[in-house]
């Protein structure tokens, strides 16, 4: 049974107690960002509670067990409860008790509800108007002489990429993109979003067959790691380097869907005129966006180009939705990774209770923490927050370059059948 209290004034540190105060705290923070239950409840997210040591999602419900369409603590199990107020109801878990919400049987912390709340929501609203490609090629060439020139049917998207380009001082007349990786090399360098991209390229690919399109993936740094489509379209995006290893940064290239879409971190559609440099001023490329389940930063972009002739407005409506099915594939590897971690490393968690135990997915992610570990980093004065949006870059066991933060040098693989799923690491108990 938990212990009485009163109830917390303040909401405690990061990896305390979750308390009441902590709980209006939060939905204070995330009101009208889409991390509270009113506001994403018709979206399918529903009040939940992770727990950082056993890796459990509880559904919120009151005290009788029926479920609460809010966060409620007082439905949470007994091996939770810290602490209770005078007339029963519980107003702290134990340390490790994370709120968010549960979708689809995974559970999302309110960041993440947030962000995938937003993509859910989105809508194109950025087109780009061929009637306007005259007009928009004299505005360019005035820019470029640095000359008034009329601003009216330039989109700010537009206009603020071409500011920035300009104050690069980045050539207008760069010929091509640069190639910056070869083909096997940029393939072999982002496997994950290759991987959950690979059905909806496939898929894309026969679409675009007969459609003077291609179908391109680049990775966050603006580097083309997979492209598919029409084959004539692909031998005249060679000319510009729109292939796997070019690199299509606006800083490098200038305004275009793939570094535009990167630099404002949202969808774009071009045409022609539109782009900074000359040289792919005739093509149309529409891109979008793909962000990490795990914490909503943009891991990649996925663009639909075709030479001018073949504008579609629909292209842009194309990227978003296969931009939203690649992250669905991500989403699905993510939680699958942490159910892999939770389930290999559960022998570690009852062998060694009494250490510290962190234990990370493959990609460096938090997914599961004991008390021991609570106590243990803050007796070292290690600033690691416990919570499952949590990645240590240097436990990424894809680009791992062998140096581990100190506190993470007692470091063990988590193992399930098909392999190494994670990193487990030990923080000596108190002695």
């Amino acid at each position: 049974m938990g212990m009485r209290a009163s109830l917390p004034l303040e909401p405690p540190r990061d990896g305390s107690e979750l308390t009441l105060a902590a709980l209006r705290w939060q939905n204070d923070v995330y009101r009208g960002r889409g991390g509270v239950s009113e506001e994403i409840r018709p979206l399918g997210f529903h009040p939940a509670f992770y727990d950082m040591e056993t890796g459990q999602v509880y559904p919120s419900r009151f005290a009788n067990g029926i479920c609460a369409p809010m966060h409620v603590l007082d439905g949470l199990p007994e091996e939770l409860v810290a602490c209770r107020l005078p007339g029963g109801r519980v107003a702290a878990t134990r340390p490790g008790v994370v709120a968010g919400f549960e979708r689809h049987g995974n559970f999302y912390t309110r960041e993440q509800a947030a962000h995938a709340a937003a993509q859910i929501c989105k809508e194109g609203e950025l087109f780009s108007n061929p009637e306007n490609h005259a007009a928009l090629l004299a505005a360019w060439e005035h820019f470029m002489l640095d000359e008034a020139y009329s601003g009216e049917l330039l989109r700010p998207i537009v206009e603020d990429s071409w500011h920035r380009c300009h104050s690069l001082n980045l050539d207008p007349e760069l010929p091509a993109a640069p190639l910056e990786l070869e083909q096997e090399a940029a393939r072999d360098r982002y496997p994950s979003l290759r991987a959950a991209a690979r059905p909806v390229l496939l898929r894309a690919g026969a679409m675009l067959a007969s459609a003077e399109s291609v179908a391109v993936l680049a990775a966050y740094d603006g580097v083309i790691v997979d492209a598919t489509g029409d084959c004539r379209t692909r031998d005249h995006a060679r000319d510009c380097n729109l292939v796997v290893g070019g690199q299509w940064s606006e800083s490098s290239v200038g305004t275009n869907a793939i570094g535009t879409a990167l630099a404002e971190e949202q969808p774009v559609q071009l045409f022609g005129a539109e782009h900074y440099c000359e040289a792919i001023k005739r093509w149309t490329c529409s891109a979008e966006v793909i962000r990490d389940p795990h914490d909503g930063h943009v891991v990649g972009v996925l663009d639909i180009s075709g030479l001018t002739n073949s504008y579609r407005r629909q292209a842009l409506e194309f990227a978003m939705t296969g931009a939203r099915l690649i992250e669905r594939n991500l989403s699905i590897a993510y939680f699958r990774a942490r159910s892999d971690v939770v389930l290999g490393s559960a022998e570690w968690f009852q062998r060694w209770p009494g250490e510290g135990l962190l234990a990370f997915d493959r990609c460096g992610r938090l997914v599961r923490a004991n008390g021991a570990a609570h106590r243990a980093l803050e007796r070292l004065g290690i600033v690691v927050h416990v919570t499952p949006q949590t990645r240590v870059a240097e436990l990424d066991l894809d680009a791992w370059s062998g140096a581990r933060p100190d506190w993470a040098q007692n470091c063990h693989p988590v193992k399930r059948a098909r392999g190494v799923v994670g990193s487990l690491v030990v923080l000596p108990g108190q002695s």
